[in-house]
């Protein structure tokens, strides 16, 4: 499982922008442009707070200077002050229409917005800046990062259809992008096509081998399709890639949960927590469950709902079966019904069956059997439940 909002992952790739915004080189005395370089310096560094004070320092020198606003605003955002970034971006608007290339600023500005809106999960708004980014022809080297933002933000709305036909048009534009191969391959497995994503992760491979999302993609597909030995060598091969940051750490620790090494994976799951991936809730929720703690369990996978974005049906799945463990059938029953409640979720079986197992346990069979009666038809290649279904028939004396 992957949770692909990343919402922090998503603002690295701005850092490129500053080199498009930067000024002209001049000598060292302390002027607008001296000052806004040192900021574009310290934010390539990753020190956002230094970064909008030499911005900040630069403005109260020459207001004027739209590009600087731009400047501070992406500061701003990294520092998570939305509504103050928004203001540097409504300034360049307001005022781009004097600016020797509007065009240009109003690009950057309006997915500066639409970046912004993505952290506060305005979703529709971050649509609309990103649609109005991409009309301005602008700058059009700049229109590939932006679809990838408008296909992140669809996903955030439940609209996974049209983000994998957002990562198909980048594909037409640019077959060798990895990432894009890797999203549209997430958004495949999601919806079950487990052949398209397994092609989609193939081909990622083809572009890079040390990528730890590519092999833990492939190996789900594997084990999906009931195939756990095939991928069970792709988990190997990601073993042994190199960690070079917190977020190969956060995916090792993947690696070693498929694996069934859950003491190493609890150590990096937790300490992917503390540096801020909040997915790992869903894996320390998992290994709690295996473990048959069911309350810390349960309040892993509620931390990982807060922080999502969309409702994930197999971890409400995962809540129900640890409230049926606890012989709490009311909360179960919620659980169940919100995920049943989210359409075309390949979780949908497993939400079915403990659906089946909850009305067995309150002695509701003839609820049992009714909602059998739906799922074999749905699944017929489940023997286990066909033979369940008529044993419930034979023993509620049903002949027809």
């Amino acid at each position: 499982m992957r949770n692909r909002i990343q919402k922090t992952a998503i603002l690295l790739a701005a850092v490129a922008l500053f080199a498009v915004l930067a000024c002209g080189c001049g000598d060292e005395k302390m002027t607008p442009q001296s000052e806004n370089r040192k900021g574009l310096s310290y934010y390539e560094a990753g020190d956002y707070e230094k970064a909008a004070e030499y911005f900040s320092r630069a403005l109260s020198m020459d207001n004027s200077d739209l590009e600087i606003h731009n400047n501070y605003g992406m500061a701003l955002l990294q520092q998570k002050k939305y509504d103050e970034a928004l203001r540097e971006f409504e300034i360049v608007l307001v005022n781009s229409s004097s600016a020797s290339h509007p065009d240009r600023l109003n690009k950057f500005a309006i997915r500066g917005k639409g970046l912004v809106y993505i952290q506060k999960q305005s979703y529709t708004d971050a649509l609309t800046c990103f649609n109005n980014a991409l009309d301005i022809k602008a700058e059009s080297g700049w229109d590939i990062d932006i679809l990838f933002y408008k296909a992140n933000t669809l996903e955030c709305m439940g609209y996974r259809t049209s983000a994998i036909d957002i990562y198909t048009e980048i594909l037409s534009r640019n077959g060798k992008s990895e990432k894009a191969y890797q999203s549209r391959a997430d958004l495949y497995r999601i919806e079950g096509k487990q052949d398209e994503a397994l092609a989609d992760y193939m081909k990622a491979l083809e572009i890079s081998e040390d990528n730890y999302r590519t092999y833990i993609g492939i190996y789900t597909c594997y084990a999906s399709a009931g195939e756990p030995e095939k991928g069970a060598e792709y988990l190997t091969k990601a073993s042994r890639l190199t960690v070079k940051n917190n977020e190969d750490k956060y995916y090792l620790g993947q690696v070693h949960y498929y694996q069934g090494n859950y003491k190493s994976a609890k150590i990096e799951m937790e300490y992917a927590l503390d540096m801020g991936f909040a997915e790992a809730n869903y894996f320390l929720g998992e290994i709690a469950l295996a473990d048959k703690e069911y309350e810390n369990a349960i309040a892993r996978f509620e931390a990982y709902r807060a922080s999502s974005a969309a409702e994930s049906p197999t971890v409400c799945n995962q809540e129900a079966v640890c409230y049926l463990a606890m012989f709490e059938y009311e909360k179960a029953q919620t659980m169940l019904d919100i995920g049943l409640g989210v359409p075309g979720s390949v979780a949908r079986q497993q939400l079915l069956r403990n659906q089946v197992a909850l009305y067995e346990e309150r002695n509701e069979l003839q609820k049992a059997y009714e909602t059998l009666q739906e799922y074999i038809v749905s699944y017929p290649d489940d023997m286990e439940a066909t033979n369940e279904y008529r044993f419930l028939k034979k023993r509620l004396g049903i002949t027809e």
